[in-house]
């Protein structure tokens, strides 16, 4: 299998550069990994242990912050390499991450693998949710440095198992630690011989303590201007279709809509300006006309602008897969999502606790928005609901590093 392996890999690889001239994410892709050999080479002999983490995009890398803290906050700080597979993680994070250094990691290749690790030497691997790449943890292994996969995510039915080739990668851990049972209880399946525990989702430390520390931005206060105010995060156009029909059939002025769309591009804006029919501001631009409708068309102030929403609506529901429902749970918001959500363990319990409430159609999105507008106190009950759900699953960043304390 290996050798099936290696071979794709290369192909991709040789085609990789043709066509990244035709794909600007697979250009800025290519390009940055470019620079990963320069990074690597450059890296100054170390007299202290060194981390390596690896995540997939941002949303993992937000996932990983709570550890990567923790490590920073040891007595002797390890040296710390955070690799990224995906540019719209890197490009986020790249100048601002809690890392010593940060890259793209090489493709997946043996050469590549002995090459990177050779030039980082690390004492520690962490990967994080799903992030399984064969000749990496070949290489380690090979190399005896103990890596471990943190936040595991696992699903019934993922390709990952269905051929014996995952279940080898899943055997190279140290440790498996996981972000809930039934991820636990598949790893355990698979990996038997392999150490697997329940510690939990880091994303909850995370947004925990994002909620204490976050301000609200006075020129979102300014626009809600205390009206209902709905924050839709990570929109899709499904979503915008329910806004956009509910902006037509109410035409009161005591309510308000942020839209973050998932990909804030200058062409979806203006699009979904144009969808939305009505005045509508946005954030790249001072405008002073009065609106119902502001879309953030920019990334990385979402989590802010959900503190000052009455109710949020987080996207993805309906078809593309369910973006990030913590953020605005940890506020004490009640949070409506499309019908698309059995996947996520954690919005399934949140759902049952009855602080996330399913919307199916436009008739069920109105009937909820009429509620919170008639029952004001529903707003605090669910919102309750929320923190104290997530106040129950603190702790996963804890048992992570007692996981790996005997190794730093």
């Amino acid at each position: 299998m290996f050798t099936v392996y290696g071979f794709i890999t290369y192909l991709v690889q040789v085609l990789l550069v043709p066509v990244s001239l035709f794909n600007a994410k697979l250009g800025t892709w290519t390009k940055g990994r470019k620079n990963t050999w320069k990074v690597i080479s450059d890296l100054p002999k170390q007299d202290r242990k060194t981390v390596w983490l690896h995540v997939a995009s941002l949303g993992e890398y937000e996932q990983a912050i709570p550890v990567l803290q923790a490590l920073r906050g040891q007595a002797t700080p390890p040296f710390i390499l955070v690799s990224f597979f995906s540019p719209s993680g890197y490009e986020v994070v790249k100048n601002r991450a809690l890392a010593d250094a940060v890259c793209y990691l090489p493709l997946d290749t043996a050469s590549n693998a002995k090459r990177f690790l050779n030039h980082l030497n690390p004492d520690v691997a962490l990967f994080v949710k799903y992030e399984l790449w064969p000749n990496y943890l070949k290489a380690l292994r090979h190399r005896g440095v103990p890596h471990f996969l943190i936040a595991a995510r696992f699903y019934k039915g993922q390709s990952l198992f269905n051929y014996s080739f995952g279940r080898k990668l899943l055997a190279s851990f140290e440790a498996i630690l996981c972000q809930d049972q039934q991820s636990l209880a598949l790893a355990q399946e698979m990996a038997p011989d392999t150490s697997a525990s329940l510690a939990g989702d880091t994303r909850f430390d995370r947004v925990s303590q994002l909620a204490k520390e976050l301000q609200p931005l006075e020129r979102i206060e300014n626009f809600v201007n205390q009206r209902f105010c709905l924050v839709v995060g990570s929109s899709w156009p499904e979503e915008d279709e329910l806004i956009a029909h509910y902006l037509r059939e109410h035409l009161d002025d005591d309510f308000c809509v942020i839209i973050a769309p998932h990909r804030p591009s200058k062409s979806y804006a203006e699009a979904l300006k144009s969808k939305l029919n009505e005045p509508v501001a946005l954030w790249s631009k001072e405008e002073s006309t009065p609106s119902r409708v502001l879309i953030i068309d920019r990334i990385g102030i979402l989590n802010q602008v959900y503190q000052s929403a009455s109710v949020a609506l987080v996207g993805g529901g309906f078809k593309t897969g369910l973006h990030n429902t913590l953020e605005p749970a940890a506020l004490g918001i009640p949070v409506l999502i499309g019908p698309q959500f059995d996947t996520f363990p954690e919005v399934v319990e949140l759902v049952k606790q009855g602080g996330l409430l399913v919307v199916h159609n436009y008739e069920t999105f109105e009937e909820a928005l009429t509620n919170f507008h008639k029952q004001p106190r529903l707003i605090s009950e669910m919102g309750t609901l929320n923190k104290k759900g997530i106040a129950e699953k603190l702790g996963a960043t804890q048992r992570v590093m007692q996981a790996i304390e005997n190794y730093l």
